[in-house]
């Protein structure tokens, strides 16, 4: 005589099975939909942590070179009043802007040549814009490569601030290119800083000479 088997442990055994898959299942989703959710506010969170690393980089090194030759920025201009006091022209100094702007950016590229690379750690709670949960944890690690090439360009211009005033500025607009790594793959970034090397107020209209070569 054949002895019955009971079917309850197999089917605790099978739902357990499933579960365990189920729970499977919606812990797989919900990394999933989590890593979706994440990966855009990283690759933001990477790219101001790279931008606002290389412009310190690139501001400090500007600021040495005017502590240490304050020369380079002098006699960048002319102003030229005519004989009734108003003002006739502003013009800059090919010259002088020139060796400016080559010794500011001799500075800042060999300021991002002697730092090789940065590391910085972004916990997961400084992307949930949480006050609670920022700088705690799991962390990726964002490695910043500057390539050491600097281009600088002078912009100059004059504008209208108030009646029968206008400021003269020349600016030096600086980019590099940036090797970000995150997660294991490589982006380039450009960052651009400016940098005002003139700003100053003068007393009259804009001058009819400059806004024709404007």
């Amino acid at each position: 005589m054949r002895r019955a088997v009971s079917v309850r442990p197999r089917m605790r055994c099978r739902l357990r099975i499933l579960t365990v898959l189920v729970l499977c299942g919606l812990v797989l989703m919900a990394a999933y939909r989590l890593d979706t959710t994440i990966q855009p506010l990283l690759q933001e969170f990477a790219e101001y942590e790279t931008q606002a690393a290389t412009v310190r980089l690139m501001n400090a090194a500007i600021t040495r070179e005017l502590e240490v030759n304050p020369e380079c920025v002098q006699n960048l201009y002319t102003v030229e009043y005519s004989d009734d006091g108003s003002l006739r022209s502003v013009v800059s100094n090919p010259y002088a802007t020139n060796l400016a702007r080559g010794a500011l950016v001799d500075a800042v590229t060999a300021e991002l040549n002697a730092v090789a690379e940065q590391k910085i750690d972004i916990p997961l709670g400084s992307l949930l814009d949480s006050a609670i949960l920022n700088n705690w944890g799991p962390c990726w690690t964002l490695t910043i490569q500057p390539e050491g090439y600097v281009d600088g360009e002078l912009n100059e211009s004059v504008e209208p601030v108030a009646i029968n005033q206008v400021v003269y500025r020349i600016d030096l607009r600086l980019t590099t290119s940036v090797n970000m790594i995150l997660d294991g793959r490589a982006h380039v970034l450009q960052v651009e800083t400016t940098i005002p090397l003139v700003h100053v107020l003068l007393e009259g209209t804009v001058p009819d000479y400059y806004a024709q070569n404007s």
